[in-house]
């Protein structure tokens, strides 16, 4: 219940007044005053100097359940809750020692009343002293004020219940891992939470009244300012920005940043509030470009494969067709010859001496198939092993090149797949030497470290510079093949270079780790 004085009960107190005055004029009766007690909305009890019962009106009759016959000479005590009785019969001697004629009961604590049931229910009083034949008259006028305290009561819930759902929203807004700014109608900030903090770089209490262009890069800030005029008019509570293009925000050092962001509305007081969720989405942005370039890359590589395929089974059927198919025809004219000259009898000297140049040519189509063989796979790496084959490998590229490769190591007993994918990255990397190097001699090495089998292969060409754009100078296929076979077994590709310093490629595989 309220300890203030409520504006009805003013106005009331007000009335009353106006009555006793108008009843102590010489034209008003008794009989006038009775009727205003007995149709009084507000229960009236009058009390002599011990307290006890002189007057109970009908409403009293109505709040108290107690006949007016059966009230009167009653104490008063018996319509006050037990705990509060003393405390009134002090007030009520205390006002009596006063001697002021009227006071407002119960504005330092609630005050209830006893029903002739025993319940009790909370009420507002004034009472009031009069004089009549020389003794003292005390008079109490309350109404029952249960349906007031309930719905005060409601509405203190109500207050609390706001005060809990304000704090639960602040502590949101504190901890949220999105940044929240609220602005107002003139796009000024009036709310900066923690994270917002964090991104933008600004402490609060200076991004508090700046407006919110300060935070949008130049180049979008046109467009934003447009988009909230827009967005205020709708009336849409709540919608989701740039989907129609990328979103950036500006830090306090200048650096941009991507962020996804939704905005909503409310009106407080009549003034429009805007509030921006927003989150930084650099690592998404930087993994999708990663992953566009990967499927860029990998399809570039699965197109390279087609096409290298394409080129090894036309260079193998050109080699069978020119080489093996010209041995063998020409191996076949002489044994043609040679039966021609058998059955003629000639001299055995002559038929023996075709012979041997007939064995001549086959070992020399022996020595091509091999030699093919080597190039589709070489036998080296599956009897001798994988040191041994990539030795062959810088051997052979020595030979065909005239380019020293210098090959120094330890073996490895590694898986059969991770064998074959060390030497045709081998393979690549010098064939990537020879296109493009311009070097003039190459060292391969191969190491055991930490369960790791790490080749280096390192020339000293012509390099390029990766500083400006971090990225390789061309797309080179041959790189993207070498990445490709390493990831497959779970290893890493690294690269160094720099402009005539030459070129190193370092990759590093797990020992035991298969396709």
């Amino acid at each position: 219940m309220s300890k203030g004085i409520s504006t009805y009960s003013i106005r009331m107190r007000g009335a009353r007044r106006r009555a006793c005055r108008a009843l102590r004029k010489p034209q008003n009766s008794q009989a006038q005053l009775a009727g205003i007690i007995r149709s009084s909305m507000e229960a009236i009890i009058s009390v002599d100097a011990d307290q006890r019962v002189v007057l109970f009106n009908p409403m009293a009759e109505a709040l108290f359940a107690w006949p007016a016959d059966q009230a009167i000479g009653r104490p008063l005590t018996d319509f006050i809750p037990e705990r509060f009785r003393a405390a009134h019969e002090a007030h009520v001697r205390r006002f009596g020692v006063t001697g002021v004629s009227d006071r407002q009961m119960g504005r330092q604590r609630a005050l209830y009343a006893l029903r002739r049931d025993g319940t009790e229910f909370p009420i507002e009083a004034s009472i009031s002293q009069t004089t009549h034949r020389g003794s003292r008259l005390f008079t109490v006028m309350l109404r029952d004020i249960t349906e007031r305290a309930r719905a005060e009561e409601a509405m203190h819930a109500s207050l609390h219940r706001v005060r809990e759902s304000e704090a639960r929203l602040a502590g949101i807004i504190r901890s949220s891992m999105e940044a929240i700014i609220t602005v107002d109608s003139a796009q000024h900030v009036i709310l900066f939470n923690p994270m917002a903090e964090t991104l933008f770089g600004w402490p609060a209490d200076q991004a508090i009244g700046r407006p919110l262009g300060d935070f949008i890069p130049e180049r979008f800030r046109a467009a934003h300012d447009a988009h909230v005029r827009r967005f205020g008019v709708t009336g849409v509570s709540d919608r989701q920005m740039g989907q129609q293009r990328a979103l950036y925000a500006l830090r306090r050092d200048g650096s941009e940043f991507p962020i996804e962001a939704s905005i909503s509305q409310i009106a407080d007081g009549g003034v429009s509030l805007y509030t921006v969720m927003l989150r930084d989405i650099t690592e998404r942005v930087r993994a999708e470009q990663a992953l566009r370039r990967s499927r860029e890359e990998l399809q570039q590589l699965s197109d390279s494969i087609l096409a290298t395929r394409e080129e090894e089974k036309r260079r193998i059927a050109r080699e069978l067709h020119d080489d093996l198919g010209q041995r063998l025809s020409a191996l076949k004219m002489d044994m043609t010859m040679l039966a021609a000259d058998v059955s003629e009898g000639r001299d055995t000297r002559g038929i023996l001496a075709d012979l041997t140049g007939m064995n001549g040519v086959i070992d020399d189509t022996v020595a091509s198939v091999r030699r093919i063989a080597s190039d589709l796979r070489p036998a080296l790496l599956d009897e001798l092993g994988m040191l041994t084959a990539i030795e062959w490998l810088a051997n052979d590229f020595s030979s065909r090149y005239g380019l020293p490769v210098n090959v120094d190591g330890v073996d490895a007993d590694v898986p059969e797949q991770t064998a074959i994918a060390m030497f045709r990255i081998v393979q690549e990397a010098l064939s990537n030497v020879v296109r493009h190097a311009d070097a003039t001699a190459v060292d391969v090495s191969l190491a055991r470290m930490d369960g790791q089998i790490e080749l280096r292969v390192q020339d000293n060409g012509v390099g390029w510079d990766k500083k400006p754009s971090g990225t390789e100078p061309r797309k080179s296929l041959g790189l993207l093949g070498i990445r490709e076979r390493a990831r497959l077994l779970g290893g890493t590709v690294a690269i160094d270079s720099e402009p005539g310093k030459g070129f190193r490629l370092t990759v590093q595989i797990p020992r035991e780790k298969g396709i």
